[in-house]
């Protein structure tokens, strides 16, 4: 499986924008494969780091996405950019840049909303949310997040994502499940009890 993977291949989540300014992350992937608490976990590690890191919550739909994003960035040290629920993604995600630039930041992550690959509406707005984030400074990486257990239907997600947005990286959840759907303890899945 490794010789497969490529271990030779760079693993690294490149945060640094060549250009100066803070390095831009966008998260994608469909409805609860793990982006906004993947969001939160590499913001960890960012401010481990000794960076600063500005969180946008791109994720205007699902309810109290923000709020999860918000309580992450509390926890990590990391400042949180919101917007109205139901409001603009696109419009976030330039505010959190733009602030992260205010900042001096040394990355901005964007946490946007699940969506089917399957809606080219939805898809379409991604598209968008890429395009008005570009106007103030290139992205450095793109993450796809998939459910390890997705199977064949992964690839499928990765092909669509990757021509709207431009897939960058992958990020694999959830890969302490089973194939049975479920758990015997209340604790287990990929990040644990909270």
């Amino acid at each position: 499986m490794v010789a497969l993977v490529g271990p030779e291949m760079d693993r690294v989540v490149h945060t640094e924008n060549a250009v100066g300014g803070p390095g831009i992350v966008m998260v994608v992937g469909v409805n609860g494969t793990g982006k906004t608490t993947t969001t939160g976990k590499l913001a960890r590690v960012l401010v481990a780091d000794g960076n600063t890191v500005v969180l946008g919550a791109a994720d205007t739909f699902r309810a109290a996405a923000a709020d999860q994003l918000q309580t992450w960035g509390e926890r990590v040290g990391a400042h949180t950019v919101r917007g109205p629920e139901g409001g603009d993604p696109a419009s976030v995600a330039f505010d959190a840049v733009k602030e992260g630039k205010e900042m001096a930041a040394d990355a901005v992550l964007i946490d946007t909303a699940g969506r089917l690959h399957t809606k080219t509406g939805l898809m379409d707005e991604l598209g968008k949310v890429k395009r008005v984030v570009e106007k103030q400074a290139p992205l450095d990486e793109v993450l796809l997040v998939l459910d390890a257990t997705t199977g064949q239907n992964g690839l499928v997600q990765a092909r669509v994502f990757a021509e709207v947005v431009d897939i960058t990286g992958i990020v694999l959840t959830k890969l302490d499940g089973t194939a049975k759907g479920a758990s015997s303890s209340p604790c287990s899945g990929s990040w644990g009890c909270r």
